[in-house]
């Protein structure tokens, strides 16, 4: 079947212009499709996105090691982290990193993300036009997770651009974009080295302080894979978090309908979350890679071979959800999205970024009567995986 397998580019400018419309081509071929600029075998529909998510004895998240890794980069700490480890390493991370979002964690963050929420919408109402990204939707998460891990405000104007280098490894093509991504490996190495340091020194009510008293089976996390999470934490618990609250606010206002029962009833919020979660998702892909041959749908996938789970596809599959291309908060399975993953390696900040983005509208929502976009054409974010607006430039009518 190798030899009839469609190829898609991913990176056309038409299929980035308008994905949908290709992923439903890629959703009716009789097997799995091929895609540039990976050379990867493509999981386009959900059943078999999901075979490939939860199982990592045929499917290794190793695939994340090899990518964060490109020849022109080097090492990497994020190689090394939880996402990148199959069984039964991945099980004594979890568990020692899982202590760290328990409920303790979560329930002494509740407070400082309400605040900031609260702070955050009120200033940004008050300009009343306002470029939402820097003012609100990424400004959030990045002082959350300053807050969640104890790091020092004066360093939190870093993390935009550490994040936006991070998220680009997988789709950098240029000299200078190489030269950026390796300066930026270093020099969050050299910070978060440093924090480590210090927190073992002086441990404090953060997470890193966290992670040094956590122990599983008498072993406790190793300095180095403590380095590993946080470079994993630090631009994944910002960017996509940032960018499907950033989605929300889109369909908040190209929506009106669900601002106003937002504002009327709090709980429709959650739904609302669920449903920008699944139709316009912030994580467009996860990487595996082959451990032996497989087949999947009657395509057989070499060992070795790159495979790629298309989330942003089968959270659109027809054989799932009932109009899927259809908006449709408080939906019939509207929760069982890919968006956070399935299996082992389900999402350890799925509940975070749930808190973060209910909390953000609803501070926002109970100070606006309407929410205008000020260009009709989203410019999103370059690259693939994550997906979300590069900028937000909106008015505010306050309520």
């Amino acid at each position: 079947m190798e030899e009839t397998l469609r190829t898609y580019n991913l990176f056309d400018p038409a299929v980035l212009a308008d994905p949908h419309t290709v992923f439903a081509k890629m959703r009716s071929e009789p097997g799995l499709c091929r895609v540039e600029p990976f050379g990867a075998y493509a999981a386009a529909r959900y059943e078999d996105a999901a075979a490939i998510l939860k199982d990592p004895q045929r499917f290794s998240s190793e695939a994340l090691a090899i990518t964060a890794e490109p020849s022109w980069l080097g090492p990497n700490p994020v190689a090394q982290a939880l996402i990148s480890k199959d069984p039964p390493n991945h099980a004594r991370l979890r568990a020692l990193v899982n202590r760290a979002f328990g409920p303790t964690g979560m329930a002494r963050l509740e407070a400082q993300v309400r605040k900031v929420s609260e702070e955050l919408a009120e200033a940004a109402v008050r300009r009343r036009e306002v470029e939402l990204v820097d003012a609100f939707t990424f400004i959030l998460p990045r002082n959350v997770i300053g807050y969640l891990l104890g790091l020092d405000p004066s360093t939190f104007s870093n993390f935009k651009r550490w994040s936006l280098a991070m998220g680009l490894i997988t789709s950098a093509t240029t000299p200078e974009q190489h030269e950026e991504i390796r300066f930026v490996v270093k020099e969050m190495k050299a910070y978060l080295t440093a924090v480590i340091e210090a927190r073992r020194r002086q441990p404090g009510e953060d997470m890193v302080s966290d992670l040094l008293r956590a122990e599983v089976d008498g072993r406790n996390l190793t300095d180095e894979e403590i380095l590993s999470f946080l470079f994993l934490l630090l631009p994944a618990g910002m960017e996509t978090t940032s960018q499907l609250i950033g989605n929300a606010i889109i369909y908040l206002a190209r929506y009106p309908e669900h601002l106003a029962q937002a504002r009327e009833d709090k709980a429709h919020i959650p739904r609302f979350i669920e449903e920008v979660l699944r139709y316009e998702s912030p994580i467009q892909l996860n990487f595996r890679i082959a451990t032996q041959d497989v087949e999947l749908s009657g395509t057989k996938i070499p060992a070795g071979s790159f495979v790629l789970g298309l989330v942003g596809s089968a959270n659109r599959d027809e054989r799932v959800f009932e109009q899927p291309d259809r908006f449709l908060p408080g939906r019939e399975k509207g929760n069982q999205h890919l968006t956070f993953g399935y299996g082992i390696h389900f999402c350890l900040g799925a509940q975070l970024a749930r808190m973060e983005a209910r909390m953000a509208l609803e501070a926002l929502v109970s100070r606006v009567s309407s929410i205008r976009l000020r260009s009709p054409e989203v410019q999103w974010l370059p690259g693939y995986t994550i997906h979300g607006p590069a900028v937000l430039p909106v008015e505010l009518v306050p309520a």
